[in-house]
């Protein structure tokens, strides 16, 4: 008789079905955190999202009522980050994932690494994740999973991105840790690793040597410029982030996983 995987196996720890999941998002307001919230909600899961500023994190509230809870927090404040998960699974009466997408990212080159920003990139990009990371060691259902929004960048770092690279690339190994450390609940962690993706904030004009800031012209220049490292030809959406985010929330065999989704950027030399 053939072998059946299920005989002498562990009872099964697979978290609620994609339209009943709970997951709460930082960076849920806009770019890819909001494109995650949007993927879970139209599967007809609970979301609650999490940022800095209450005016998108109500408006996706407010198209999604009952589906979607708002939370503002500054996660750079370890007084705010504090019982941030336990309030989202109140909100929901359960908590199946939990996603951090919220970053920041201030591009300077040796020599010129302010203080301020190497704090603030630190705090949101390893500190923050880290710390949500373990509440929610404690609050996931059996069978939960967390998904870190890291980068390329972790992996292949540029002159400016110094700090950022570093606290993306701690965040990585951070999760491998709490990956192990939720195996026995069959609690998973991943990571996924974009390349360049089109959201508002590459968009946004950026200063110039002579303190202007870029017109319309050289922005779309600049993006052309990364939309040409990417061998696929185009930037990233954020709906492909959100693609792969979701379904490793739901892929119960994989943990401790980094996916790249980045459009081949890392083949080039």
């Amino acid at each position: 008789m053939p072998h059946s995987h299920a005989e002498g196996t562990t009872p099964d720890r697979s978290a609620p079905a994609a339209g009943l999941r709970r997951v709460l998002v930082t960076g849920g307001g806009t770019g890819i955190g909001l494109a995650v919230c949007e993927a879970i909600l139209a599967g007809g899961g609970q979301v609650v999202a999490v940022g800095r500023r209450s005016e998108p994190l109500q408006a996706i509230a407010a198209r999604y009522p009952g589906q979607a809870h708002a939370l503002v927090a500054d996660l750079a404040a370890p007084e705010q980050r504090e019982g941030l998960l336990a309030r989202g699974r109140a909100l929901m009466g359960g908590l199946d994932g939990f996603v951090h997408s919220a970053g920041y990212v201030a591009h300077e080159a040796p020599g010129s690494i302010s203080e301020a920003a190497l704090r603030a990139q630190i705090e949101i990009n390893l500190v923050a994740p880290l710390r949500l990371g373990e509440q929610a060691l404690e609050l996931l259902e059996d069978g939960g999973g967390m998904v870190f929004v890291a980068s390329t960048l972790a992996v292949r770092p540029v002159l400016t991105s110094a700090v950022y690279s570093a606290a993306k690339a701690g965040l990585i190994e951070a999760m491998k840790v709490l990956a192990l450390a939720g195996a026995p609940r069959g609690v998973r962690a991943s990571a996924v690793l974009p390349g360049v993706v089109d959201t508002d904030m590459i968009r946004a004009p950026a200063p110039t040597r002579d303190g202007q800031n870029e017109s319309p012209s050289e922005v779309e220049r600049r993006v052309e410029r990364l939309r040409a490292l990417h061998p696929i030809g185009r930037l990233g959406a954020t709906s492909d982030v959100a693609a792969c985010t979701t379904y490793l929330l739901g892929a119960h065999w994989i943990s401790g996983a980094s996916i790249t989704i980045d459009g081949g950027l890392l083949l080039r030399e």
